[in-house]
């Protein structure tokens, strides 16, 4: 059984793709079924994306995955 979950906020896709490899695995099984997907359901500052996965992804996952995506912090000259 699969879930569909709605990651909202300004998620990055290699962020996204990475996460789902790490916690599910390969998209696709050995037999050619899919055991996960994702597809932008809106682009732009308030990107929404439609994930596929064997269960559903929490508000922790979710929130992770949001400052997953933020930049990272420069290192200050001369420290």
């Amino acid at each position: 059984m699969s879930y569909t979950t709605a990651v909202k906020y300004n998620v990055r896709e290699d962020v996204l793709k990475a996460w789902l490899e790490k916690t599910f695995g390969e998209s696709q099984t050995a037999t050619g079924l899919f055991n996960w997907s994702y597809e932008s359901v809106s682009d732009g500052h308030s990107s929404i994306w439609r994930v596929t996965a064997p269960r559903e992804i929490t508000d922790d996952e979710r929130h992770q995955l949001k400052l997953d995506s933020l930049p990272k912090k420069a290192p200050t000259f001369g420290v």
